[in-house]
């Protein structure tokens, strides 16, 4: 069956990535992954942006009342915010230090991967770079993949890294090192 929207590469052809999104949840794994995206983006000369996303506030209703103590929406949104932005300069002064572009963006929503896709969409992302853990069986299906539903739901290109050990580690120390939360 004849594919009309598939257009194939010419001999000495190079799809152009201009533009990376790159997603991180705030783990040594995350931040390590996008480490290397931007290694990755600095030999394409590709810009990259770097990206969170926060599950929406769920106020929790009990059967006995209302917790006194929860945070207001605006209370968590600003909370979570100012730990975002410490997970995403990480990326960025990695980025600083390699000479590659970038720019962040935050956005509320409580499925990640449709996020990810979205934002890479709004901001006209050719590719989206991100890690995984690598998890099959049962974890996985217990606790969901946000790189496999952003690779079923993305329309441009994902690469999927798994950071080793070593790189893990690395950002561990980084993340100590600007008292980041690991």
């Amino acid at each position: 069956m004849p594919v009309d929207n598939v257009v194939p590469l010419q001999r000495g052809s190079n799809p152009k990535f201009e533009s990376m999104l790159v997603p991180t949840d705030g783990s040594a794994l995350s931040i390590a992954a996008a480490c290397k995206a931007v290694e990755f983006a600095r030999r394409l000369q590709a810009r990259i942006v770097a990206f969170h996303a926060i599950p929406v506030y769920r106020y929790p209703v009990y059967v006995g009342g209302i917790p006194f103590e929860y945070p207001s929406e605006l209370d968590y949104q600003t909370q979570c915010r100012a730990i975002a932005e410490r997970y995403l300069d990480l990326v960025a002064s990695t980025a600083a230090a390699m000479g590659v572009a970038l720019s962040k963006r935050i956005d509320f929503n409580s499925a990640t991967a449709q996020a990810i896709v979205e934002a890479a969409k709004r901001e006209n992302c050719s590719m989206i770079f991100m890690g995984s853990h690598g998890r099959g069986g049962l974890s996985r299906a217990f606790l969901g993949s946000v790189a496999l539903k952003t690779l079923t739901l993305a329309q441009i290109p994902v690469m999927v890294d798994r950071p080793t050990a070593e790189e893990i580690a690395g950002a561990e120390s980084m993340m100590r090192q600007n008292a980041v939360d690991t």
